[in-house]
């Protein structure tokens, strides 16, 4: 099953796509949300294939779009390290930075 939704952060706009269980029963959600600039990707993707092609990436643990967007994040692309997100930053404030 697949679920979108338009997510509110703070003031700003995003679209979260969630791949609910793809492998089956027990297995974890395949979760996008998609910024104005870039996106937050669960570790179901691939961050070596979005740096190659130059995405604004960062990747973020998370079963669902609140959590994704709670949690700290664990990587990011070049491209998302020069629109200005830090490590340490959340799910939510790395979303924000890829909505400016």
């Amino acid at each position: 099953m697949v679920k979108v939704e338009e997510l509110t952060i703070r003031e700003t706009k995003a679209q979260g796509t969630m791949l609910v269980a793809p492998g089956g029963e027990g297995h974890p959600n395949m979760i996008v949300i998609e910024c104005s600039k870039g996106y937050l990707m669960c570790g179901y993707l691939n961050m070596a294939a979005a740096e190659k092609f130059g995405d604004a990436a960062v990747l973020v643990g998370g079963a669902d779009f609140e959590a994704v967007l709670a949690n700290p994040i664990k990587g990011m692309t070049g491209a998302a390290r020069t629109l200005g997100v830090t490590d340490g930053m959340t799910g939510a404030e790395a979303a924000l930075v890829l909505n400016q």
